[in-house]
């Protein structure tokens, strides 16, 4: 049940749903299953708002005009092969802002992956760890590519990706520990809009976490912390220029509840205006709800 409700706090915290807005969202967390389970899937609803930007001069700027997101995501994943696995996650994104407002796919994706480090016997220091491939597709529209007021349907990065990364568990009494580190590759693309066109050229990226729980009966309470980083965006084309690169952190706190040996419930929130050093972005809060049904081996 521990282990349970670590995959769930550690995989359900608002990320994808939750970066930064101005640059459409941030690589996706994959879609594993951490525990004993044959399959999984969760269904969840995250609703955000931003508050600041932050230019390329380090600068906070409190938005005037307020955006919000509401995010829908169906994510599911089954084991093959014993140690193997194959996951998915699907997201429907609305962005509002000053009456204004759009509604469709984000970047979907796909994972593969595999139990490096087992869990077969008992360890007093040694980890249980999964290794994890993600490939992310370009359905939610690059920034350059908006057409819209706002660029409110830029739903997501809008670049295909290619990533690599490892999430590692670990269950003391009623303590669990987890941390996750994953860097992709983003890869160039052809663009237009109303005003010009040409070429994106984006580059490496990276998310590195760490988090911590406690576990009481059939709750668990539990925090964490999230550091993203883009490489910049050039753009060469009918105008041409030189990116800036993105980072800003997230702080999460989580509540769930194991209604039963297949259903639990995830109620979560997250900070970006608290830590890290941000640049080139819009940084806000968000509010998510997680329902999840496993089956059991």
């Amino acid at each position: 049940m521990k282990r349970f409700f670590l995959l769930l706090f550690s995989l359900g915290i608002p990320g994808p749903a939750f970066a930064a807005a101005c640059c459409g969202g941030g690589f996706a967390s994959p879609s594993l299953i951490a525990g004993d389970d044959q399959a999984q899937v969760t269904a969840s609803y995250s609703y955000s708002r931003v508050e600041t930007e932050v230019g390329s001069d380090s600068y906070w700027r409190r938005r005037e005009a307020g955006e919000t997101t509401g995010t829908y995501r169906i994510e599911g994943a089954r084991i093959w092969a014993d140690r193997g696995q194959a996951g998915f996650s699907l997201p429907l994104v609305q962005r509002a802002r000053a009456g204004a407002n759009s509604f469709g796919l984000g970047d979907v994706s796909g994972t593969l992956g595999y139990e490096l480090l087992p869990d077969w016997d008992y360890s007093a220091w040694r980890p249980k760890g999964i290794s994890f491939l993600q490939l992310t597709a370009p359905t939610g529209r690059a920034v350059n590519e908006s057409t819209a007021l706002y660029q409110l349907d830029s739903r997501g990065r809008g670049f295909w990706a290619l990533g690599a990364g490892a999430l590692l568990t670990k269950t003391t009494g009623d303590i669990d520990l987890f941390t996750s580190l994953e860097a992709h590759r983003s890869f160039a693309k052809n663009f237009q809009n109303s005003q010009t066109s040409g070429r994106l050229f984006p580059g490496w990226g990276g998310n590195a976490a760490g988090g911590i729980g406690y576990n009481w009966l059939k709750v668990r309470v539990g925090g964490s912390l999230t550091w993203t980083y883009e490489d910049p965006v050039n753009v060469s084309g009918t105008i041409s220029s030189l990116g800036v690169p993105q980072r800003f952190a997230t702080a999460a706190l989580s509540a769930s509840y194991l209604a039963s040996n297949d259903w639990a419930a995830t109620l979560s929130y997250a900070d970006q205006t608290k830590f890290g050093s941000p640049l080139n972005t819009s940084l806000g809060r968000a509010a998510t709800l997680q329902l999840q049904r496993r089956w059991q081996r």
